[in-house]
């Protein structure tokens, strides 16, 4: 019993140290991640991103600056689809010379029927002209679809062949439970925006922790213990 006991245990190791290493090396190719350009962390988002129907220190932008102790300007519009969101990219995101950019839009895709291939072609251009301004791409993965996640692998395509940072399913156990949503059914309560905050807090520390970041940034840096 006890010779199975180490070999499970050994197993269980062994997995460990393959997901970390996976994990890492995913990270060292995200693109810009050591150009340490830039001055500031932007949302470029929907109206998830700029709060709807909640406070506007309760959104989840807002939260996530709190968790991570970093200013974070919230660049939400009520109403944005992908196209939307890359007509106002220059004058609300490239100008105010971001370091790194959360990209939370395709919802507004989905609920207006937009081809997916135009959803697709919008976000790789959003994320590529950020990335030629020496920025980092955080690429939220929106659940979209009525019983399935039909968006998921054009986040995961998008992410891959831009060299961006995915966070997938972002939304995954938010707008589908009654506790975290609003009654619309499509936008997150203050609980789903905390979620939601968490969420991308914990997927982004190893990321931030990797990065080189930017002068202007500097005394937000959390000290290495």
């Amino acid at each position: 019993m006890k010779k199975y006991s180490w070999l499970n245990f050994f197993a269980l190791m062994l997995c460990s140290l393959l997901v970390f290493t996976s994990c890492s090396n995913y990270i060292d190719s995200v693109k810009n991640l050591k150009a340490g350009a830039g001055k500031q962390v932007i949302v470029l988002g929907d109206s998830i991103a700029s709060g709807y129907g909640v406070e506007e220190t309760e959104a989840f932008p807002s939260v996530l600056s709190q968790e991570l102790g970093l200013p974070i300007i919230n660049r939400g519009v009520s109403g944005d689809t992908t196209e939307t969101g890359l007509k106002r990219l220059q004058s609300d995101v490239i100008t105010a010379e971001p370091w790194l950019v959360i990209v939370e839009l395709g919802g507004n895709d989905f609920l207006r029927k937009i081809p997916k291939s135009e959803t697709e072609q919008n976000l790789r251009q959003i994320v590529t002209s950020v990335q030629e301004k020496s920025a980092i791409v955080v690429l939220l993965g929106m659940n979209l679809g009525l019983f399935t996640d039909e968006y998921k692998t054009l986040y995961q395509r998008v992410a891959k062949e831009t060299n961006a940072y995915l966070i997938p399913e972002a939304l995954k156990g938010i707008l589908d439970n009654p506790r975290y949503r609003q009654q619309d059914f499509i936008h997150p309560n203050a609980e789903g925006h905390k979620l939601l905050a968490t969420r991308v807090a914990t997927e982004l520390k190893p990321l931030l922790a990797k990065a080189s970041w930017p002068s202007a940034l500097m005394q937000f840096r959390p000290i290495k213990k």
